[in-house]
């Protein structure tokens, strides 16, 4: 049984025309993006996917509060983004900002909004692009060709070994897939072990952990992966998309009263270093 609703559908053909509309996301060839999703493809197979989590798995990187990783973003413009070409903590105060005014009472969910991006940090370790940023897919079953660049995924050494085949069962449930890995996998891994020193939910955090998974909740594929209860974890990120790919639009004006208000949200939400 495969758990799909109308309300997914209407999402789905709600963002088709606003990509066309807007003309965000509009991934043309021979440009920047290109090229990197072209050497992302090439190289981020089941095997790297699989060494990359292994690596990251422990969170002996480095202490640092969460005040400190936002800050850093200060520092990265994001070269996977066809839509923009400013610093990522811009980014995510406008994405913040954009769930307060629809929802002023919803702290969790700003701040959610606020540190989405925050796992690209990763940067800082000296990962390459292609391990911390852009759209992510699932490894071990056939490429959808809701990729971004699908052509491109012929020169992975995966293209032909799961075309025919799947390391999955129906129905296994999201968390049971294997996922490119890059900044949402690397930040909901951090929140999962620090699990003591903030107040986020699964909620939120799956909101972290899929917002790049874009076959998936903008293209409709895997789809037959899902279990029951995954349609809520859909529903979830389709409205946090909506903060954070439209915050795209919103004019660049993030004051110190805008700072200072998220500051205390922190300050309640996250307590000290974090292992990263």
């Amino acid at each position: 049984m495969v758990f799909v609703c109308y309300e997914k559908i209407n999402h789905y053909i709600f963002f088709l025309y606003y990509f066309i509309m807007s003309g965000l996301r509009n991934y043309k060839t021979d440009t920047p993006q290109y090229k990197f999703y072209k050497e992302m493809h090439e190289k981020v197979d089941l095997a790297h996917t699989l060494s990359m989590r292994k690596k990251y798995s422990k969170y002996d990187k480095c202490k640092m509060t969460i005040k400190k990783a936002l800050s850093m973003m200060d520092d990265f413009i994001d070269p996977s983004d066809p839509d923009l070409d400013v610093p990522n903590s811009i980014h995510a105060y406008q994405t913040a900002e954009r769930a307060r005014k629809r929802y002023p009472e919803d702290k969790e969910l700003q701040i959610a909004c606020l540190i989405h991006d925050l796992g690209k940090v990763l940067f800082s370790y000296g990962e390459p692009s292609y391990n911390v940023v852009g759209d992510t897919y699932v490894l071990g079953c056939k490429f959808p060709d809701t990729i971004v660049y699908p052509e491109t995924m012929e020169n992975n050494k995966d293209y032909f070994k799961y075309y025919d085949i799947c390391i999955y069962e129906k129905n296994c449930g999201l968390e049971n897939l294997i996922i490119s890995f890059g900044h949402d996998e690397y930040l909901y891994g951090v929140l999962k072990h620090n699990k003591d020193l903030h107040k986020m939910t699964d909620r939120t955090l799956n909101m972290i952990r899929y917002h790049s998974l874009y076959p998936w909740h903008t293209g409709g594929s895997y789809d037959d992966f899902m279990k029951k209860g995954d349609e809520f974890i859909l529903k979830d990120v389709l409205e946090f998309n909506s903060f954070d790919l439209y915050s795209k639009e919103d004019p660049i004006e993030i004051n110190q009263s805008v700072k200072d208000y998220y500051d205390k949200l922190l300050d309640e939400y996250f307590l000290g270093e974090m292992e990263w």
